[in-house]
């Protein structure tokens, strides 16, 4: 493969190996895991199991293994771990149905139960059917460290809040590279800016982890210097050391804001994206976010609402 294979599923599987395969957030699924089992191993074993699944599913086409190439990197953050398993397939309007809860996590000291219905979180309703797990894991995603949130629940009939602080985890950079078909990762002109490792390089990424509480909401990155970043569905894309020209386009929740997507979009396409200079340090991700102006919350028009910002940089090794 001429450009390194980036992949969303990988890419949180690092994430679910790196908090024990906690569940993490309003998840739809836990992996199972092996008591005694070295992290090591069974993170080698999903990783086996998923790669497998791909070639099975013609992700890589009619590649021969020795030209697989699969690149998958993912900034250093912020998980909140809430270890409430709930429905999220379901289309019930009564609220999110809890199947279970991981013993020990932040819903088991509150005292959430499998059977419960979550009616709100911190006074945001979780009724109307399907998409309400999407709002649970951003209300979760935007308290701070030590942050309360309060349920109303639903149990047996009868009504409660159920209330606790919420704990977080802090995971490392990561990157995982598989296979070696066409170098992959190996070309230095394959990201804007040449990203040459003589020169020192760094990333830039729209990987949302943005603190909804600081007004900032989850951007794209549309281009880097004029060129398109690489990968549709990657989230960081290497640069040379430098100062650089991004164009970002926003991905704000329409909950956030006070008017509807046909005013949002009714502009000119290239109207919608907005340019950034960015500064990037050798062996450093900078994360791009939308920051989302209240005072101009009902300005749609020109996009006068938001604009993009570098809000945080990581230390992350370059190669």
């Amino acid at each position: 493969m001429t450009d390194a294979l980036h992949h969303p599923r990988l890419a949180r599987l690092l994430l679910t190996a790196s908090v024990a395969l906690a569940v993490t957030g309003a998840a739809s699924a836990a992996p199972s895991s092996a008591v005694g089992v070295p992290p090591e191993q069974r993170l080698r074993e999903e990783l086996r199991a998923v790669v497998a699944e791909l070639i099975e599913a013609g992700a890589f086409g009619d590649r021969a293994p020795q030209d697989i190439a699969l690149d998958v990197e993912a900034p250093a953050q912020r998980v909140s771990n809430l270890g409430v398993l709930v429905d999220s397939a379901s289309d019930s309007r009564d609220g999110l149905h809890v199947l279970g809860v991981t013993p020990g996590g932040s819903g088991e000291r509150m005292g959430l139960r499998g059977g419960d219905v979550l009616v709100a979180a911190n006074g945001t309703p979780l009724t109307g059917g399907a998409g309400q797990a999407a709002t649970l894991r951003h209300l979760v995603d935007a308290l701070p460290d030590g942050g309360t949130l309060t349920f109303d629940v639903l149990r047996g009939g009868r009504s409660q809040k159920l209330s606790g602080t919420l704990s977080s985890v802090y995971l490392p950079a990561m990157h995982l590279s598989i296979g070696g078909g066409g170098a992959a990762g190996a070309d230095p002109k394959r990201a804007p800016g040449g990203a040459a490792a003589a020169q020192g390089c760094g990333r830039i990424s729209d990987f949302d982890v943005a603190p909804r509480q600081q007004n900032l909401h989850a951007a794209k990155i549309i281009s880097i210097d004029g060129r398109l970043p690489g990968p549709t569905d990657a989230n960081a894309f290497r640069v040379e050391a430098g100062t650089h020209t991004v164009q970002v386009a926003e991905k704000i929740e329409p909950r956030y804001l006070s008017f509807n997507d046909r005013l949002r979009n009714s502009g000119r396409a290239g109207d919608r994206y907005k340019t950034l200079t960015v500064d990037v340090p050798p062996d450093t991700t900078v994360l791009i976010a939308a920051r989302l102006d209240p005072d101009k919350r009902n300005e749609w028009q020109g996009g006068a609402y938001w604009d993009p910002v570098a809000w945080k940089q990581t230390a992350e090794p370059c190669r």
